[in-house]
């Protein structure tokens, strides 16, 4: 990984880089990928399939709240997704919110990251 950038991206947010270790390192359990950092952290086996992002629009939240975005190939109805947009004849966009260290390792989200893993051609 592109630790240096990844440092930045999370400059003053170490609640939400420990959230973010956890899940990456949940990715790459799956198998290889690149990582590139810009706006957002993306991942990619074959294709992108994996993004994370900073939510602060508001600036109430200082430390800034984790969202995920996994690529699957149908929609995965779960109560754990914020929001689900078909942006292809066979591609859906699964947003989720991570808030705690629990969600982070939680098996439902595991199963989704695996899904999209294999979406991404892993």
């Amino acid at each position: 990984m592109a630790v240096r950038a990844i440092d930045g991206f999370f400059e003053g947010k170490p609640d939400s880089r420990g959230l973010f270790d956890t899940v990456a390192g949940r990715i790459s359990a799956c198998g290889p990928s690149e990582v590139e950092v810009k706006t957002q952290i993306s991942f990619e086996a074959s294709r992108k399939f994996a993004w994370f992002w900073l939510y602060n629009v508001t600036k109430k939240n200082p430390s800034g709240v984790l969202h995920l975005m996994l690529a699957l190939d149908h929609p995965e109805e779960s109560p754990h997704v914020r929001e689900t947009t078909q942006i292809g004849k066979r591609r859906w966009n699964h947003q989720i919110v991570i808030r705690t260290e629990k969600e982070a390792r939680s098996g439902w989200l595991g199963e989704l990251i695996e899904m999209a893993y294999d979406y991404g051609g892993g």
